[in-house]
């Protein structure tokens, strides 16, 4: 006996009765569309299709920055836990890493371009600048300040290598090369549109 049901889903085989022995499976008809579902004694196919869930995006739980945030906090954790053995935090080498980049940069330069305000840069160069890894120059009154790396700061940069690719390789490979390319992309995309 045959019930069918139109559906997106498969053809799932029926047990037999008591009283037979097990039969072995029959190929289904041909004639069977496979969006039918057939309860009888032929072989299973099983054809699933989920559905995607629709997120309410004003549900506190889908805020943008509230995720972002909360991910950031997590990465910078799993690379602090890397780097700090070697004496700097992850955001120090970050600024290391933009110094060494180039022969100097303004204060107002490297803050927009670590997307960092003005305060919290200050607050990571000052133990680089205690410890002689930042050299500064200028900074008197209507005087720019001239940030540069020093010979220290790139020995740093080159003890802390092996432990930030480490981080770096560990956090790629979580999420995949291709999809956190691009996720790193998006990411890139919306900084830019939202940026004011």
């Amino acid at each position: 006996m045959k019930f069918m049901i139109p559906s997106l889903i498969a053809m799932l085989p029926v047990a037999p009765s008591r009283n037979q022995g097990p039969r072995a499976p029959q190929a289904c008809p041909a004639a069977i569309p496979k969006t039918t579902r057939v309860f009888d004694n032929c072989s299973a196919v099983v054809h699933i299709h989920t559905m995607p869930k629709e997120l309410d995006m004003l549900a506190m739980e889908n805020c943008v920055c509230l995720n972002l945030r909360s991910a950031a906090r997590v990465v910078t954790q799993f690379f602090d836990a890397e780097i700090r053995r070697h004496g700097i935090r992850p955001t120090q080498r970050t600024i290391l890493m933009a110094l060494g980049g180039q022969e100097s940069w303004t204060m107002a330069a490297l803050s927009d371009w670590l997307g960092m305000d003005r305060t919290t840069l200050l607050r990571n160069l000052q133990p680089l600048q205690r410890d002689g890894m930042v050299e500064t120059v200028g900074g008197g009154r209507g005087e720019r300040v001239e940030l540069s790396i020093s010979a220290k700061g790139r020995e740093k940069m080159r003890e802390s290598e092996r432990a930030w690719r480490s981080a770096q390789s560990a956090a790629v490979k979580t999420l995949g090369e291709p999809r956190w390319s691009t996720i790193l992309s998006d990411l890139k995309t919306a900084a830019l549109a939202l940026k004011r």
